[in-house]
């Protein structure tokens, strides 16, 4: 295998620790990296504005893979560069599907974040950080808000901890023409358009940072990080991931509680040598 040239890190379950912080092993472990002459990249289901406070906690680069590689944002311009929007109207469907059933959910719409009085209520209990503080706004209806505006939608996400209700509205979404459903944790769905994935964006960020998939690893933990997985030279498992990642990575590294990126970074830079 030919020396690894760039790192792509999955955010939520792999470079942020179970409480959502940046540890200082894992922030040293990229800014060895870096100084190595590596890229080290987030790939994330993460909005541009909250993925970019974590960019800058963990020193990464400044191109990232953003909504679940629907869009590339720059952590310095704070937009996106780059999006795979969903068409249209099957986002329309997909919005009133979610508001229908009650579950809660997000829709990602470039740098804003749109969501509904209920939802603000139901994630202002587990998100403050300010680069979500900064995207939200909230509508009476975001499925009318959109079809009203006729918004090109990057990605909505919807949370529940009752599995039932998730398998419900993903088996409805999944019927909808022109949209993908994939998850990133037991309690989620992600949908998004059928162009738009992990791998693919991180090939188009390889190439505008002068690298290739051939010479790039990832690490990830979810059904989200799958594509960009596969796609890599050198794919890497946290000791938390699904086994479905876990079957298809060339190696395992500890658990995000355990500081698992830091400990993969490091066993890159030595192979490298």
């Amino acid at each position: 295998m030919q020396k690894i040239e760039l790192i792509a890190l999955d955010l939520d379950g792999t470079a942020l620790t179970p409480d959502n912080t940046v540890s200082d092993a894992t922030r040293d472990a990229v800014r060895r990296a870096r100084e190595a002459g590596l890229h080290v990249v987030i790939s994330t289901g993460r909005i541009c504005g909250e993925a970019r406070d974590f960019a800058v906690a963990l020193g990464t680069d400044d191109v990232m893979v953003t909504s679940g590689g629907a869009s590339i944002s720059s952590v310095t311009e704070g937009r996106c560069t780059m999006r795979m929007s969903m068409p249209w109207e099957p986002a329309v469907r997909a919005a009133a599907a979610v508001e229908r059933i009650g579950i809660t959910a997000m829709v990602y719409v470039g740098e804003t974040l749109l969501i509904t009085p209920y939802d603000d209520l139901e994630f202002g209990r587990y998100k403050s950080n300010e680069g979500y503080l900064a995207v939200k706004q909230v509508v009476p209806s975001v499925a009318e808000y959109i079809a009203d505006h006729r918004l090109s939608v990057d990605k909505i996400f919807a949370r529940s901890n009752d599995p039932v209700m998730l398998g419900m509205i993903r088996s409805q979404i999944e019927q909808i023409p022109g949209v993908r459903v994939m998850s990133s944790a037991a309690d989620n769905i992600e949908v998004v358009t059928p162009a738009a994935d992990k791998g693919t964006a991180l090939g188009m960020l390889c190439r505008a940072l002068g690298t290739d998939l051939s010479r790039a690893a990832a690490i990830g933990d979810s059904e989200n990080d799958l594509e960009m997985l596969r796609a890599v030279a050198l794919p890497i498992a946290m000791g938390n991931a699904n086994d479905a990642v876990k079957a298809i990575c060339k190696r395992e590294t500890l658990t995000n509680a355990e500081d698992g990126v830091a400990a993969a970074i490091d066993r890159i830079l030595a192979e490298n040598g």
